[in-house]
């Protein structure tokens, strides 16, 4: 199940999604609040487990989707 939810996200705020103290100009607006960390943070969350997170938006005013892929691992017999 794919849902898609939030303000969207322009070219320009795909760039510096995940850089620290980065916010979109669209959430300034309507959303005083926040560091900017929060993505920056779980970004280093998952690569610390070789993991990935991106997003993709078709633009502003249409949504967006996480993803994170990380890596399964089978436990050694022993």
């Amino acid at each position: 199940m794919r849902i898609v939810r939030g303000i969207g996200l322009n070219t320009a705020d795909m760039s510096k999604l995940f850089k620290k103290f980065s916010r979109s100009e669209a959430v300034k607006a309507i959303h005083v609040g926040g560091s900017g960390l929060g993505l920056y943070v779980a970004r280093k969350h998952i690569e610390a487990h070789h993991g990935q997170v991106w997003a993709e938006s078709p633009g502003r005013g249409m949504g967006s989707t996480f993803f994170v892929r990380l890596p399964i691992h089978k436990r050694r017999a022993g």
